[in-house]
């Protein structure tokens, strides 16, 4: 596990996620957002990614600076931490991880759900990430000895998610957690094959998941 530190303002995803949310606070934005509803506890994997925060972000994110963002961050920070081209997830995976609730419904490990094993991972928070409102991460493949990804705004974590078992717990902070999560593939690693994502069965591969750079 790797923190890397960021320039916020450089990389200003916490405001375009402000603007297009309506809110100054996103840790608020359970309560803040006009559209903001609170759901029973989130524990089933078909539908921890079908809350109105999610549908609101895939369906609009598009029409910000967001994906230019995004794009320079992946060539500007986390391509430099390879020594090679690397593949990175196109589309990141959003979060919001709500007081009272989880932000994934089960522990796993990514390979589980057709990851590659040779995926790294990263988690890019927008807000802090403390405590029972971040992810919980074994230290070992198999040793169960879970500790929380602590981490801040302007930084992103590196990560074995697609080996590590790793989930959440139900946030007691009384603050919402807003990030992704993104996996790069060294391009070495990668094999074309008819994989598809869980989540939304997009295909596993260069130009559906994945893009190179």
């Amino acid at each position: 596990m790797k923190i890397v530190n960021y320039d916020n303002n450089k990389y200003n995803f916490l405001t375009v996620l402000q603007t297009l949310y309506g809110v100054s606070n996103l840790q608020l934005i359970h309560k803040d957002w006009e559209k903001a509803r609170s759901y029973e506890l989130l524990d089933d994997v078909k539908t921890d990614q079908s809350t109105v925060y999610h549908k609101y972000f895939y369906d609009n994110i598009s029409n910000t600076d967001w994906y230019k963002i995004y794009k320079k961050f992946i060539a500007d920070i986390i391509k430099p931490l390879f020594s090679e081209t690397i593949l990175y997830q196109r589309v990141p995976t959003f979060r919001v991880h709500q007081p009272g609730n989880l932000a994934v419904a089960a522990y796993h490990k990514d390979s589980d759900y057709a990851h590659s094993t040779h995926e790294v991972n990263f988690f890019l928070p927008f807000t802090p990430a403390f405590d029972n409102n971040t992810i919980w991460v074994e230290s070992e493949q198999n040793k169960a000895d879970y500790k929380p990804m602590n981490t801040g705004v302007g930084q992103v974590i590196m990560w074995d998610g697609a080996n590590l078992m790793h989930g959440n717990k139900a946030n007691d902070t009384g603050v919402s957690r807003v990030s992704v999560d993104f996996r790069v593939l060294p391009e070495s690693k990668y094999i074309n094959n008819n994989k598809v994502s869980f989540s939304n069965n997009t295909k596993m591969v260069i130009g559906d998941y994945y893009d190179k750079i």
